[in-house]
């Protein structure tokens, strides 16, 4: 394993930035399955002193950091080996590792030996092209990820923006894999991540096929105009699993109309991406059979819930953001009432992309 930060100066310069003269060897214990390698600081005939919090007899210098390896507050042992005994004194110290300074010293004492251990990611390692290196924060040895790669070891994938966002507050817009199941059977996929909207929360952007205006004209009966959503480079499984992880999600849309109806006689609706048929629209609540103009009684007729309902012969919209995020995303819009030739009905579908952001 490469250590980038040691480096050996004179016995008097000693500070947390391991810039001593201590000898750096690999301590591996495999006696028993809880005992982990290690790489340790060791000085002879060296103590730290005012920092002991429990002393135990060992046979010998490795069996006392054994010990000290199995607590996880254990940072350091002085291991005193008593030649009229069969015992040594194992004194287990607890201590940051910023205190090996010039501030406090180690003492002198012979017979005595001091050995400090670097934990962490010096231990395990870190994977996917992640580094290790001392985090003052932390008092300790941990990995920086290359992103979007997450965890103790850089082992795991974000499982959304916003949790891309909390674990690097610096990450930028862009092209990401998340993993939105975990250990689960989904696999990753790519989404952008817009890291600016919603206050910089990290918001997950979800393209699909239908994002563009598009006229609807010549289909009369109810629901007869049918547009199935596709979904850029994610499955059906995969969107669920976002909603899922995330706290909040939401969809623009919004329906264009000339003399042509949308939820009155039940002309339109959307289809969940359980395959559920939807009627209600953006900026309405769910299962209200409105649209928003309906929810605040400003509708273009005041008879009706919707602007396109009052099916005259102007052209009006209905628009919105759903937020049920366990319907979302859409799957599919249905209209009808663009088909009668001597009313020269028509429409205008739009749908947003998908959104979504916070860690649920």
């Amino acid at each position: 394993m490469k250590i980038t930060l040691l480096k050996v100066e004179e016995p008097e310069k000693m500070s947390y930035t391991l810039q001593v003269l201590f000898i750096i060897a690999p301590m591996v214990f495999a006696i028993e399955e809880n005992v982990k390698s290690a790489y340790s600081i060791v000085k002879e005939n060296k103590r730290i002193t005012n920092r002991t919090v429990k002393t135990v007899g060992s046979s010998s210098l490795m069996s006392c950091s054994q010990a000290c390896l199995r607590q996880s507050w254990c940072t350091s042992t002085n291991y005193d080996f008593l030649k009229r005994s069969s015992e040594g004194n194992c004194e287990q110290n607890k201590h940051k590792f910023s205190s090996i300074n010039d501030d406090i010293k180690l003492t002198d004492e012979s017979g005595t030996t001091f050995t400090m251990f670097l934990k962490g990611c010096l231990m395990t390692g870190c994977l996917n092209g992640g580094s290790c290196s001392f985090n003052e924060g932390k008092d300790s040895f941990s990995c920086s990820c290359k992103l979007p790669w997450s965890g103790e070891n850089c082992e795991r994938v974000a499982s959304s923006c916003s949790d891309l966002k909390k674990r690097d507050p610096t990450a930028a817009s862009g092209n990401y894999y998340i993993d939105t199941d975990g250990e689960g059977d989904l696999v990753p996929f790519s989404v952008y991540c817009d890291m600016t909207y919603k206050n910089g929360v990290g918001v997950t952007v979800i393209s699909h096929d239908s994002e563009n205006r598009t006229y609807v004209h010549g289909y009369e009966a109810s629901g007869s105009y049918s547009r199935n959503i596709h979904y850029s480079g994610v499955s059906v499984s995969q969107l669920a699993s976002l909603t899922r992880v995330s706290s909040c999600c939401e969809q623009f849309i919004k329906y264009e109309c000339y003399h042509s109806k949308l939820f009155k006689g039940g002309i339109g609706w959307w289809v969940s991406h359980d395959s559920i048929k939807m009627a209600y629209w953006g900026g309405a609540s769910p299962g209200s059979g409105k649209c928003a103009c309906g929810m605040t009684n400003s509708c273009a007729d005041s008879r009706y819930g919707c602007n396109c309902d009052k099916n005259d012969k102007v052209l009006r919209e209905d628009s919105g953001l759903l937020t049920d995020k366990t319907k979302l995303p859409v799957k599919q819009l249905r209209f009808g009432d663009t088909g009668h030739t001597g009313f020269g009905e028509y429409g205008y579908h739009t749908l947003g992309k998908l959104k979504c952001y916070g860690v649920a």
